[in-house]
């Protein structure tokens, strides 16, 4: 059984977008450090938020593993199809997906319409019989259950107190395979909510699991099956009509209600803010009709969110539909006393909101420079209709201050300035074809050239050896510290970098000019000082030398005489 929420987030993937926001009817998005969280106790699992995001971060809590571990521990697995099924899987014999899901390990494979066929009657039942709860609700989507037990709990009373067709149909084949061991029953459709409305109080304990079309079209990859062709035009099926109950008007026509849709006296209306819309007037009183058919996905369950990667769109499933039922032969109707209980409560499910002072609501307004209503532009892009709204929800946690996007790129922008203003170097920014976009004051200083004359011109108006350039957009490896003369004036070092993911180099330059001539000018003069130095020294040798020259002279001199003398006195002492 599921422990986990219905539609989860994959947080490496969410990325500041805030599109689940926008496209959430209801708002049970919350958005915290940057990432989109589906809020449960809010949310009426539409999958709107699955179908919207850009980014794949949003998915649905699987049901594959645990029929597998049900299959593995030996339960009689039992497969309730729904309707929609041949539009998502183009089979045209329901004994196609029999087979393949035999394969799988099923016990047994029947249609979801055999439920729907005793629903569609017990709902023109109730009409006839309880005309003061007019107009009556249509039970059979989870989504609109969910959103009038959260949204609209004073219509709870014009909801028709009858099951959906998967839980009809659950407790039908309870009743036909429940001798022995309870069987383990699997409802496959295109409708991520029917995972919440298996656990549902009144009706929890019938549905084992709930998986998606998709989850069962990965499963048949998986194990390498896929539908065999069968000219079988005899097999077991359910009423046409009864097939038809995906599509707009399907529990009407199977109650064999008129599908007239100048019928007032009943409407039949898909897609959610067109729902909300009826559910309003319902609440203000201002529809007068007996039966009203809502289903929250526009087109009915064959746009439901499981559907979404189908090849084709609304009205090509419909008639996919159309055509699989008008060649399938019906049969006999489950007899009434052998219809198993219908019957199903509701709750109020309707989180408080909490209420705000407006000086609250102010001061949240004004830290996104908000302070006037002319500052309020309304634009919706956080995902609100209003600034206020907005301010609302960041009270209540659901959103951020930085959601804001003209702030923050205000914000961005008055940043940037202040760099590119008192920055002492110069920058530039130039697009991916070397074309100049933006200049800093001080490049403007260092060239001697306005931006003005210069913008959406090539670099080379400026550098004339713009090679650098060239290098780091296409290679993306960054030029760090290089010394270059940019013209015969200048001299600078650059440091070139590519912005990743926007197509721009940035171009950070230092003015080096006057140290590079100081640099000269020191280098001339130590050559000079050493040139000197050498001749210095060379006149130092050479009187050395001349010195040398005269004290050896002197020297052999005085040596010559020291030895003559000695002689002469040796020469006396042996007289």
């Amino acid at each position: 059984m599921m422990n986990e929420p219905v539609i989860i987030t994959n947080p490496a993937r969410c990325r500041d977008c805030y599109r689940c926001v926008r496209h959430c009817d209801v708002k049970a998005i919350r958005v915290h450090d940057g990432q989109a969280q589906v809020v449960p106790e809010l949310c009426i699992v539409c999958g709107t938020c699955i179908r919207t995001c850009p980014q794949k971060a949003k998915d649905v809590h699987s049901a594959t593993p645990d029929v597998k571990q049900a299959l593995e521990e030996g339960r009689k697995v039992i497969a309730s199809v729904a309707p929609s099924a041949p539009a998502y899987f183009g089979f045209h014999h329901f004994s196609e997906m029999e087979t393949a899901l035999k394969q799988l390990g099923f016990y047994a494979v029947e249609e979801t319409a055999v439920g729907a066929e005793i629903i569609g009657l017990a709902h023109r039942d109730y009409v006839e019989q309880m005309p003061d709860r007019w107009p009556v609700i249509a039970s059979a989507c989870p989504v609109i259950i969910n959103i009038v037990e959260k949204y609209y709990p004073d219509l709870i009373p014009h909801l028709a107190p009858i099951v959906s067709p998967m839980i009809a149909h659950g407790r039908l084949l309870v009743q036909k395979y429940g001798y022995g061991a309870t069987p383990y029953i699997v409802f496959i459709g295109p409708c991520i909510a029917k995972k919440l409305e298996i656990l549902d109080e009144s009706e929890a304990g019938v549905v084992s699991a709930a998986m998606t079309f998709r989850g069962l079209a990965d499963w048949f990859k998986e194990a390498g099956i896929a539908f065999q062709a069968t000219d079988n035009d005899t097999e077991p099926s359910s009423s046409v009509d009864a097939r038809l109950f995906p599509v707009e008007g399907g529990l009407i026509g199977t109650a064999g209600l008129s599908t007239d849709m100048l019928n007032n006296s009943l409407i039949v209306a898909s897609g959610l803010e067109t729902c909300q819309n009826i559910l309003s007037d319902i609440r203000a009183g201002q529809l007068n009709a007996s039966l009203v058919e809502l289903m929250a996905c526009t087109g009915g369950c064959i746009n439901g969110p499981a559907m979404a990667d189908l090849e084709g769109g609304i009205y090509s499933a419909r008639q996919k539909i159309i055509e699989y039922h008008q060649h399938r032969p019906a049969y006999a109707l489950v007899a009434r006393e052998n219809w198993p209980d219908l019957s199903r409560a509701y709750i109020n499910r309707k989180e408080p909101i909490p209420e705000f002072t407006e000086q609250e609501i102010q001061d949240v307004l004004r830290r996104v420079n908000k302070y006037t209503k002319d500052d309020e532009l309304n634009c919706g892009a956080c995902g609100y209709g209003s600034c206020r709204e907005k301010a609302i929800a960041t009270l209540r946690g659901m959103a951020e201050v930085t959601m804001c996007i003209p702030y923050m790129r205000s914000r961005a922008e008055s940043l940037r300035q202040v760099v590119m203003d008192v920055s002492p170097n110069s920058i530039l920014i130039l697009d991916n074809h070397l074309g100049i976009q933006d200049m800093s004051p001080s490049a403007e200083h260092l060239f001697s050239c306005p931006l003005a004359d210069v913008k959406g011109k090539h670099i080379s108006r400026l550098i004339p050896l713009y090679d650098d350039f060239v290098a780091v957009r296409d290679t993306g490896k960054p030029v760090i510290g290089k010394i270059r003369r940019i013209n015969d004036a200048i001299v600078a070092e650059q440091n070139i970098v590519r912005v990743e993911g926007q197509s721009l180099l940035v171009a950070i330059m230092r003015d080096i000019t006057e140290h590079e001539s100081q640099k000269k000018k020191f280098l001339e003069l130590r050559s000079q000082t050493l040139e000197q130095t050498r001749e210095v020294v060379r006149k130092q040798m050479r009187v050395a030398h001349e010195i040398a020259h005269l004290l050896g002279e002197t020297t052999a001199e005085s040596k010559m005489i020291v030895s003559h003398l000695a002689k002469l006195l040796e020469e006396d002492e042996t007289k």
